[in-house]
């Protein structure tokens, strides 16, 4: 039978870490204390000031509110004065958790530990890997446990796109889920429409589709079914067997026309949106993909801007989900785009989703030849891109065309799951020493 720890806390005193507030927030939802004291570096109070009320909102939504919340600041240069401090807000129904803070407060957490340790409780609670370490009340390393979270402790620490979002004071605007949703499709038709116009195009083209839906489909307007194909005999051509692909998937219904304008009836809005402009399709895929490894409701072609701020919705992000509490956002990119575009990238993610976010650079056609123009680069570009990557925290997936829908998962999945956490090795080692 597994060996489940008991955790439960009058007092939640937390380490308040100034870059990691989906974390700060979290505790309370796990162990649903009656009071949570946050010890926050004098240097970092100001940010604390900005984020407790999104706090608040978190745990009032989730029906968590402590009695009592408190904010101390603290002289992180005083190490004695600091563990006092610690100390002052520990008690024998307290529970103390060390994950997160800067190093001081880290270091003080546990000394004040190791000279009474048999005061109160001492967890690490580890969100991005949904484990908890609680350490031995008698000061002997061994017999220190590490767990993962029960079920019941996975449900109650997730969050939604929308509560990630919210922690870092933005606002989801719109979204192609929603409006797809709002035009009566539910999301298992989304998937599958958006699948099945992703088979008919590759079937084709790995990456002409790309120029072809702008260059040749057009949308009759945006609350019809109805597309027409224009153009010469030479431009119909190029698109004509991937329209009868199309038609023989039922994703198209003929509609008649004269040789040189052709009209089709979209199976549904989702059709229609995969096939009105270019990049389209690609998030409508990868938003069925995440939804594989969510499980929690992806959303792709979001709006998003921070609440209160007018016009504030020029942030646009190609699709966002959530693993657990970490927020995980992608770029799709079937074209060609540079190293500005990572940057831009890296920092509206780090903007809404903080230093927990996960970011995604998903590229179909990058390694897929020599840089003849196609969307694709030259070994030595594709190399320096892939360095400028990692420096902004961007994992790259480019092999999405080879891959099945289950394959294209574990793919994502593997570059979601994949997250460094600060100072990890630093922590397990000082809290070992420190017990």
């Amino acid at each position: 039978m597994e060996n489940v720890i008991s955790i439960s806390a009058d007092t939640l005193v937390e380490l308040f870490d100034p870059e990691t507030h989906i974390y700060n927030a979290l505790g309370v939802m796990l162990l649903r204390p009656r009071r949570v004291v946050f010890i926050v570096p004098e240097h970092t109070f100001a940010v604390s000031c900005k984020y407790r009320d999104a706090y608040r909102r978190l745990w009032r939504s989730r029906g968590v509110v402590p009695e009592e919340t408190v904010f101390v600041p603290t002289d992180t240069s005083d190490m004695m004065a600091l563990a006092d401090i610690i100390d002052e807000f520990s008690g024998e129904s307290s529970v103390l958790d060390i994950e997160g803070g800067t190093p001081e407060l880290y270091i003080a957490a546990g000394f004040v530990y190791g000279r009474s340790p048999g005061k109160f409780s001492c967890v690490r609670i580890d969100f991005s890997d949904m484990k908890i370490t609680e350490y031995s009340k008698n000061g002997i390393a061994e017999e220190t446990t590490r767990r993962p979270f029960t079920p019941e402790e996975r449900a109650r620490v997730s969050l939604s796109v929308e509560e990630c979002i919210s922690i870092y004071g933005g606002v989801i605007y719109s979204s192609t889920i929603s409006e797809l949703t709002a035009r009566g499709m539910t999301r298992e038709e989304i998937a599958r429409d958006a699948s099945d116009v992703w088979r008919a195009m590759l079937r084709r083209s790995r990456r002409t589709w790309n120029s072809v839906i702008p260059d040749r489909i057009h949308c009759k307007s945006e609350s019809s079914l109805d597309i027409y194909i224009n153009g010469n005999e030479y431009r119909l051509r190029a698109v004509s067997n991937l329209i009868e692909d199309m038609v023989s998937a039922r994703l198209l219904i003929p509609r008649g026309g004269d040789p040189s304008r052709r009209w089709f009836r979209c199976r549904s809005y989702a059709v229609l949106f995969c096939m009105r402009k270019a990049g389209e399709l690609l998030e409508l895929y990868m938003n069925s993909v995440a939804d594989a490894v969510s499980g929690k409701g992806a959303i792709c072609g979001v709006s998003l801007g921070f609440e209160g701020e007018e016009g504030g919705s020029d942030n646009e992000i190609d699709c966002i989900f959530t693993r657990g509490s970490v927020p995980v956002f992608i770029s799709c990119k079937n074209g060609k785009f540079g190293s500005e575009e990572l940057y831009k990238f890296a920092a509206v993610t780090r903007q809404f989703g903080g230093s927990e976010r996960v970011a995604v650079l998903v590229a179909p056609a990058l390694g897929d030849g020599g840089g003849n123009g196609d969307g694709c680069m030259l070994p030595q570009k594709m190399k320096a891109l892939r360095e400028r990557a990692e420096l902004y925290g961007i994992n790259i997936i480019t092999d999405v065309y080879s891959l099945t829908p289950s394959a294209a998962a574990a793919e994502l999945s593997r570059a979601t799951g994949s997250k460094n956490k600060k100072a990890e090795k630093t922590k397990d080692t000082a809290s070992a020493d420190n017990a």
